[in-house]
């Protein structure tokens, strides 16, 4: 008993550490989404610190939820996290992290150069190509206030809900039903592990679309080429994440909307 209660003990402290490590990420959508509430009339008269509670209240349960999930399942996979290992009492090898940063950038950057390239390829069938003038000063300030949230709810929220959480607990399902009418295994087959990252990867797409529909009509091709590209992205932090760990991976994340900034404001100011 005393045993499980530890392990058990263990996997909280390890869930709560990224919990509030995602939480950041929340404040930062929460903050970005302030002037965009602000416009609905009936919550226009709210005071600005009820608008962050309310734009980060659905946020911060799911994040629970998925931190949750994850930390039930990711650790029986062999799916990693050097913080989690941490905050658990475990044996973070901060070494191999730190070797892992270059793949990281250089995948991340190579991301956007691919989905950059096939984005542009669809824009005739998407009508991505009649956006707003690239020089417009208020793009550019749009831009740029968002990229806190770039950075810290995508880097590294949106890893903790779409790999640790979607993830982790697919490759986990899929492993145990597999034991069960099948062969056993002591961990998941490879297979299983790319099921779960393409899984998560189409979820995560999928999981653009409101945004993309507060902005566009949604149209089929335009759906189409962002669950694409969008997957595209997801598979390969997925595989980062299994290969290398979670922290990986929201590296990538990150560095990804690091380049796509930096190549769009660049942009904006010679066009």
């Amino acid at each position: 008993m005393n045993d499980g209660s530890s392990t058990w003990g263990a996997a909280a402290r390890g869930a709560v550490a990224l919990y509030v490590l995602g939480m950041v990420g929340v404040a930062a959508l929460a903050i970005h989404s302030v002037p965009s509430l602000r416009a609905i009339p009936e919550l226009a008269v709210l005071s600005y610190p009820t608008l962050v509670l309310v734009a980060a209240a659905n946020s911060t349960v799911l994040l629970g939820v998925f931190v949750a999930l994850g930390a039930a399942t990711a650790p029986r996979t062999g799916l990693h996290s050097h913080v989690f290992a941490w905050a658990s009492g475990g044996s973070p090898d901060w070494d191999a992290y730190r070797r892992s940063l270059p793949l990281a950038v250089g995948l991340g950057a190579a991301l956007f150069v691919l989905v950059t390239v096939i984005d542009v390829a669809l824009a005739p069938f998407t009508g991505l190509e009649s956006v707003e003038p690239i020089g417009d000063a208020t793009v550019l300030e749009d831009l740029l206030a968002s990229v806190p949230m770039r950075l810290l709810y995508g880097g590294i929220t949106e890893e903790l809900l779409l790999r640790w959480g979607v993830m982790a607990p697919i490759a986990f399902v899929l492993w145990w039903v597999r034991n069960r009418i099948g062969e056993q295994t002591e961990e998941p087959p490879t297979a299983v592990l790319w099921v779960a990252i393409f899984a998560s990867a189409v979820a995560f797409g999928v999981g653009h679309l409101p945004a993309l529909a507060s902005t566009f009509d949604l149209t089929p091709a335009l759906v189409v080429r962002t669950v694409l590209l969008n997957t595209i992205v997801g598979v390969a932090l997925g595989w980062l994440f299994w290969r290398r760990s979670l922290e990986t991976a929201m590296v990538a994340h990150a560095a990804f909307h690091v380049v796509l900034v930096a190549v769009s404001v660049v942009a904006m100011l010679l066009f």
